[in-house]
């Protein structure tokens, strides 16, 4: 198992339906959320798929990088989640 920070940026029109979608996919995967921020809603520097703001959520986690590239795949996916980053820790 790895650590890493997850943080996605959600569309506000669907903010409650996103964020369960989020947290169904890393327990579908089998990711233990050890820490979770709402950083709210936000301006974005630029518009994506058409929106100009986004809710920014943040996730601290450790899984298998197996699961972490599944997770990845599924919010490519997923039409509510606008951007997602991955960030694997070292230590």
């Amino acid at each position: 198992m790895r650590n890493y920070e997850l943080t996605t940026i959600t569309r506000v029109s669907s903010r409650e339906v996103a964020k369960s979608e989020i947290q169904e996919t890393l327990k579908k995967h089998s990711v233990s959320v050890t820490a979770e921020e709402d950083w709210g809603q936000r301006k974005l520097w630029h518009s994506i798929q058409h929106e100009e703001q986004g809710i920014f959520h943040h996730y601290k986690c450790s899984a298998d990088p197996n699961a972490i590239e599944k997770v990845e795949k599924e919010f490519l996916i997923n039409q509510n989640i606008l951007r997602s980053m991955v960030v694997r820790l070292h230590g």
